[in-house]
């Protein structure tokens, strides 16, 4: 008898157990509930999430889930966290587990979290990995979302067509969503991109064309309008009114707080329009901007002094810029996108040969995995096959009774019949009641011996593909002796639809006769129907699948219906 100083630790460890299994239920209950509305409301999300006590968190399923959810409440909630622990979780486990859907978006958040760490080869890389599970997703409007990501990173690498490229991938996955509101927004990155490559009448179309989509989009509408208004002062026309009409329509109708290099661009549009004053204005309130801030409008002063003609400061304004891009330039050739993705590529494909490895070692193990199990299953049948032989020779002798009786009772009921036909040939209704009921007693006496056949027929099929030895070929000599009379020989044939004609008043040549013409396998398969062969047999016999058996004795009985003779009733009897 255990004494209470044992049970006690026992019950607190079960005790335990049980609450955890109840309290990780709830906790995946909660983060299902979360996903359900992280879209519409994030920051209700976000709140929820930061309540859930981590603790709970007891499988990798659990901290994988709480993770990911985590990473796109901060993400929606413009919380640019930089910190790749909060998502790796997430990477870790649906690298290897969970749905396409889950992995996608695990690597997609791990990118955006390098991104606001400015880590643009770390964040592709991850986008790629992204890229890569989203061929089995079926979530178009994310997929969209990757592709707009993919394009920022190539837009910040200056790969123009790339990134033109993913802006229109992202713009059919929303389509194929029914995504308005991103679709809407993606004409003006498509704008942009075609404004840099100074397609101007392309660009000029599609921000019309995007502000037309997005006027209730208060986000959508300060982005078109502020880079709208900057196409209009760097095309080769320039429109300076238009663009201060767009600039102050962003500030006024849609809130738009002008960053500093907004101010440039305003200040430039004003000196076009010989608004010398607030030009001035919005200089000497850049001027007192730190300096680090004050490269965001350096390349709008430079084209402020062109314009006014003070060369010596266009000179030195230039000058800046073009060390400013030296340097942009040597930072994108040390840390070229296409080398990182060339790394990126060979390193997957040398995993992937690995991998190509590990299976075929798995392979091998399998093959002689499978060779001990064949061996087992042999030894197995050898012990087998002793049993087998000696039920083989119990059903054989059971036939062998059986058709010494089968010959008895046939031989009482021809005399039967003949006795019957000699006391009255006058076709009365007694006497054809009387020549009905005797062969429906016969009928049933054959089936019973086909019966038997049937299970001799099991038994030869069923060790046909062994070896033959000594003790099992005379075994299969008997079997073959009983079922040769029903072979697929036409004269072997013959002699059996003779005798079922013999011995069952003509029945096949009249059902035969009435059903008009009627192919080599429809009359053997009438023929074993009637003597009541097992569907097994039959098809094995006929090289028919069994529901073909089953089809083709449903159709037969249908068309003896649809007949009009006098021996429908006794053909469906029969069959």
């Amino acid at each position: 008898m255990l004494r209470p100083h044992i049970l006690l630790p026992i019950f607190l460890t079960l005790a335990t157990l049980i609450l955890a299994s109840c309290a990780g239920r709830q906790t995946a209950a909660t983060l299902n509930d979360i996903e359900t509305y992280i879209q519409a409301r994030p920051d209700s999300a976000l709140a929820t999430i930061r309540a859930i006590d981590t603790t709970m968190l007891t499988t990798r399923s659990l901290r994988a889930h709480y993770a990911l959810l985590h990473a796109m409440a901060l993400d929606k909630n413009w919380i640019d966290t930089t910190d790749v622990n909060v998502v790796m979780p997430a990477v870790d486990y649906y690298a290897k587990h969970g749905t396409a859907d889950q992995k996608m978006k695990a690597y997609y958040y791990l990118g955006r979290i390098y991104v606001n760490g400015h880590n643009q080869n770390s964040a592709i890389i991850s986008y790629t990995q992204a890229e890569d599970a989203s061929i089995d997703s079926y979530d178009d409007c994310f997929k969209g979302l990757l592709s707009m990501a993919m394009a920022d990173i190539y837009k910040s690498a200056h790969f123009a067509d790339k990134e033109r490229e993913y802006i229109e991938k992202g713009m059919e996955f929303f389509h194929a969503a029914n995504d308005s509101a991103h679709y809407n927004l993606s004409y003006g990155r498509l704008a942009m991109s075609y404004q840099e490559k100074k397609e101007w009448a392309i660009a000029d179309s599609l921000f019309r064309k995007g502000i037309e989509l997005s006027t209730r989009d208060t986000a959508a509408m300060r982005m078109f309008l502020v880079h709208y208004a900057t196409m209009m002062v760097l095309q080769p026309d320039p429109k300076p009114h238009e663009a201060i009409d767009l600039l102050n329509r962003a500030r006024l109708e849609y809130k738009l707080n002008f960053p500093l290099k907004v101010y440039g661009i305003y200040a430039y549009a004003s000196v076009l329009v010989g608004d010398d004053k607030t030009c001035d204005a919005i200089q000497a309130f850049l001027d007192n901007q730190p300096d680090i801030r004050r490269k965001e409008t350096r390349y709008y002063d430079f084209l402020i002094s062109k314009y006014r003609g003070e060369y010596s400061r266009t000179i030195d304004l230039l000058t800046d810029i073009y060390s400013e891009q030296d340097k942009n330039v040597d930072r994108m050739l040390n840390n070229s996108i296409t080398t990182i993705l060339q790394d990126y590529y060979q390193n997957q494909a040398i995993e992937s040969k690995r991998q190509t490895q590990v299976q075929r070692l798995s392979f091998v193990v399998l093959i002689l995995g499978l060779i001990l199990l064949f061996g087992a299953i042999i030894i197995t049948s050898i012990r087998r096959s002793e049993k087998e032989r000696i039920a083989a020779d119990n059903l054989i002798r059971i036939a062998e009774e059986t058709n010494a009786l089968l010959l008895q009772s046939k031989s009482a009921l021809e005399a039967q019949v003949e006795e019957m036909e000699s006391a009255g040939r006058k076709a009365s209704v007694e006497y054809q009641s009387k020549i009905s009921s005797l062969q429906q007693s016969y009928i049933q006496l054959f089936k019973g011996q086909f019966d038997t056949v049937s299970s001799l027929c099991k038994t030869y099929l069923k060790f046909r593909e062994k070896s033959e030895d000594a003790r099992k070929t005379a075994v299969y000599g008997k079997v073959k002796d009983i079922i040769y009379f029903i072979g697929r020989e036409k004269k072997q044939h013959a002699l059996f639809e003779e005798q079922i004609n013999r011995d069952l008043n003509n029945v096949v040549a009249r059902l035969k006769a009435d059903l008009g013409k009627v192919s080599d396998e429809d009359s053997r398969f009438i023929c074993y129907t009637i003597a009541g062969f097992d569907p097994n047999i039959v098809a094995t016999l006929l090289n028919l699948s069994l529901s073909n058996v089953y089809t083709k004795r449903s159709r037969l009985r249908e068309r003896i219906r649809q007949l009009n003779s006098p021996y429908k009733d006794e053909y469906l009897r029969v069959l």
